[in-house]
């Protein structure tokens, strides 16, 4: 609930207490009638508005009991949906996160094998060479001595 519409509720509820307040003010007036002379006008409208505060406390309090119980409700409804919308965030975010790591990991292993194989390829490649330089190293050695002496 915005700002705007919390503050409407409140001048509402403050509107109709006044209403109510000015009601009251009119029946007191219309009520006290006409007071016998043996009467203690102060004691009769002391003890009138006592009555009638205490019903308007009552009032009150019953209307203040009845919203709180009413916000509370709201505000559980409110925070359920909050969490509701929370997991569902956060078990985007953790799959998410799990396919994006997953996926550098991958391409992290296959970045490995492909250079143990570019590896293993230059040290068979150098392998290979070697016995070759040694093949031609004893075939020039095997020509050195068919070779006449004289010359």
């Amino acid at each position: 609930m915005s700002r705007k519409e919390s503050y409407k509720k409140k001048s509402h509820f403050i509107l109709k207490i006044l209403i109510g307040v000015l009601l009251l003010s009119g029946a007191i007036v219309g009520n006290i009638g006409v007071a016998f002379a043996d009467q203690d006008i102060n004691s009769l409208l002391t003890n009138w508005f006592n009555q009638k505060g205490q019903e308007s406390i009552s009032t009150i309090e019953e209307a203040i009991k009845a919203e709180k119980e009413q916000q509370k409700i709201r505000l559980k409804e409110e925070l359920q949906s909050e969490l509701s919308n929370s997991v569902q965030l956060l078990e985007q975010y953790t799959k998410e996160e799990k396919q994006k790591r997953s996926l550098e990991l991958r391409q992290y292993a296959d970045k490995l094998i492909e250079d143990m194989k570019l590896e293993n390829n230059q040290a068979e490649k150098q392998r290979i060479a070697a016995e070759m330089d040694k093949e031609i190293q004893k075939a020039i050695k095997e020509l050195d001595k068919i070779k006449p002496k004289g010359k």
